[in-house]
């Protein structure tokens, strides 16, 4: 089975990174002087396949679903865009490859072709067997990351994410079932 938003109970304190946040997969702690830390996770091997809505893909797909060549995010030719690499640079605009920079539906790219501007690309969903693969390393920014990892480097257990103590947040478990 395929799952668009794979999670686990929401009612552990497993680390997660539910705001994109550029160091990874983090938590909060249970020492009153430690708010939260981030969990030191490996980097995994390259995504090849998307969660949610893909804006974590990092592959190296450079079609549209209809068979068109992307255009390099770093040209303005044939069609002129914003996303530029070095204003964009956690999206990793690289090279022709799909990404999803605004948050579409799914990964997506400018085409070669003049008379399109830009077509989504086929990627597939990553399935359960692909998320076991994931769950002792992070891609990207670790937003899929769905492991059992509780504690930070220093030792420091997590603070459950459906509690508010010792610190108070926003990140109820029920408002970020993809993360």
């Amino acid at each position: 089975a395929l799952f668009l938003c794979p999670h686990l109970p929401s009612l552990e304190n497993f680390c997660r990174n539910p705001n994109n946040d550029p160091g990874g997969p983090w938590c909060y702690t249970t020492d009153p002087n430690v708010r939260a830390e981030e969990c030191g996770l490996p980097q995994c091997s390259e995504q090849v396949c998307m969660t949610c809505n893909g804006e974590d893909y990092r592959g190296k797909m450079d079609h549209t679903e209809s068979g068109k060549e992307c255009q390099r995010w770093d040209s303005v030719r044939p069609h002129r865009h914003h996303f530029q690499p070095k204003k964009f640079r956690d999206k990793d605009l690289k090279d022709n490859y799909c990404r999803n920079p605004n948050n579409r539906v799914r990964p997506w790219c400018y085409t070669m072709d003049p008379k399109i501007r830009w077509e989504y690309c086929n990627i597939s969903v990553c399935g359960e067997a692909y998320l076991n693969v994931t769950t002792s390393c992070v891609q990207g920014k670790g937003t899929d990351y769905r492991g059992t990892m509780n504690i930070t480097p220093e030792g420091v257990t997590c603070q459950r994410w459906d509690s508010q103590f010792p610190h108070n947040h926003s990140y109820i478990p029920q408002n970020y079932k993809c993360k």
